[in-house]
């Protein structure tokens, strides 16, 4: 328990639910609808890059290391897809689902992917990552376009780190937003 009084009072008090006429609440549930479907398709965009990518990749080098981490990365893309449509899709309501109740469950089905991102999302591209970053280490000449060292290892495993941090974040805000609904229909 905290000494601070003023700690104490915040931490005890009461969260009072925002109350929604209809109109609202089907505009809220039209603009989180259209977020979830723009995050996706531009999800879905990104793994057909990534694939397209390590396509070349894999036609390009014979190096075992760089062919494997490629095939890797491919079908690690591959899963995070359909974790995507499987965890973070748009649910379809269920007929005679109050909207609120509905509402509620979509916010709480995208807090809880982007709580977990870095098992599904995250951690599928990893193997791949690191087989094909040994291979650039290992099995490529200077001269090859890829960046080496600890430096450029440790910027990928930054951008994966920032990666789970805006999703836990984004998770946070939508708990605020379900903390918020009035828990009656």
């Amino acid at each position: 328990m905290s000494n601070d009084p003023l700690k104490s009072l915040w931490q005890t008090q009461e969260v009072v639910p925002v109350q929604f006429t209809q109109q609202e609440l089907s505009k809220k549930s039209r603009t989180l609808h259209w977020r979830v479907n723009a995050r996706n398709a531009l999800e879905y965009l990104a793994c057909v890059l990534v694939i397209a990518g390590f396509w070349g990749y894999l036609r390009e080098f014979p190096q075992p290391l760089l062919r494997l981490g490629s095939i890797l990365v491919i079908l690690g893309t591959v899963y995070v897809a359909w974790q995507i449509h499987r965890r973070a899709s748009d649910a379809p309501a269920s007929p005679g689902l109050p909207g609120l109740v509905y509402h509620r469950q979509q916010l709480e089905r995208q807090r809880d992917a982007l709580r977990s991102v870095w098992a599904w999302y995250i951690g599928p591209l990893v193997p791949g990552m690191v087989v094909f970053r040994w291979g650039v280490e290992t099995q490529l000449d200077a001269s090859a376009p890829f960046a080496r060292g600890l430096v450029a290892n440790l910027a990928i495993a930054a951008v994966l780190v920032i990666v789970v941090l805006i999703n836990l974040y984004t998770a946070s805000r939508l708990q605020r937003q379900i903390d918020q609904l009035p828990t009656s229909h």
